[in-house]
């Protein structure tokens, strides 16, 4: 993975730990359903809340992810074996999933991964992108860079072949969380951004719950 995915640090990693909004299982149970897969690997795992999410459609899931800092903070589960070390992964795997990492890998490092997905085995491509704009708005912050594709999935990578695609989907959904939680997001994106925290600090939030709205991306493939 990039340079960049590798640089998390350890207070970007705490913000990741201490709240992500609870939409990894929404879009895995869209996705996976009642299917079941012996190893699963999940690159760019984080502080591991994709991989928690996986663990009920999984014997056994790698959660991986270049960031060391990401890693000590990863959820601990008796079925998840995280790891910082690329030569630490699994020769082969029948669920390959990206939730979010894609951004960060380029076509030489996808090769790698896939190469690891048995024949007939499924790839998930998928994320979900946070409309935290009302809340800036309200608050008086400024807008935040959208130089960010959710979206991205295998046709982002025209040379990569040997895949079906089953599904391509976005939707709306949205989420509660607390004020503490709303800043946990903040930081962790304004860390990620390069910018400034302490104008979330300052900010006059009115209220100690808030709605979010959201979009949840997915697109699912096999493996021919």
């Amino acid at each position: 993975m990039s340079k960049h995915s590798s640089a998390y640090n350890s207070l970007e990693s705490n913000h990741y730990s201490a709240y992500r909004p609870p939409l990894h299982k929404l879009i895995l149970s869209k996705i996976l359903k009642d299917r079941h897969f012996e190893i699963t690997l999940d690159v760019g795992c984080g502080v591991g809340t994709s991989s928690i999410a996986l663990v009920p459609y999984a014997k056994r899931v790698i959660g991986y992810d270049p960031s060391q800092a990401m890693i000590e903070k990863a959820t601990p589960h008796p079925t998840i074996t995280y790891t910082n070390l690329i030569d630490e992964l699994p020769n082969s795997c029948d669920l390959l999933c990206f939730f979010g990492s894609l951004e960060y890998i380029d076509a030489r490092e996808l090769e790698k991964y896939t190469q690891k997905l048995v024949k007939g085995g499924q790839l998930i491509c998928c994320d979900f992108e946070v409309d935290y704009q009302p809340i800036l708005e309200k608050i008086g912050l400024e807008p935040m860079r959208a130089d960010y594709k959710h979206s991205k999935n295998l046709t982002d990578y025209p040379n990569h072949k040997g895949f079906k695609e089953h599904l391509r989907q976005v939707e709306p959904t949205s989420f509660n969380c607390s004020i503490e939680q709303l800043k946990s997001l903040l930081y962790a994106e304004f860390e990620n951004m390069g910018e400034s925290t302490k104008v979330i600090d300052s900010a006059p939030f009115e209220r100690e719950n808030y709605e979010l709205k959201a979009f949840l991306y997915y697109t699912t493939y096999t493996k021919l």
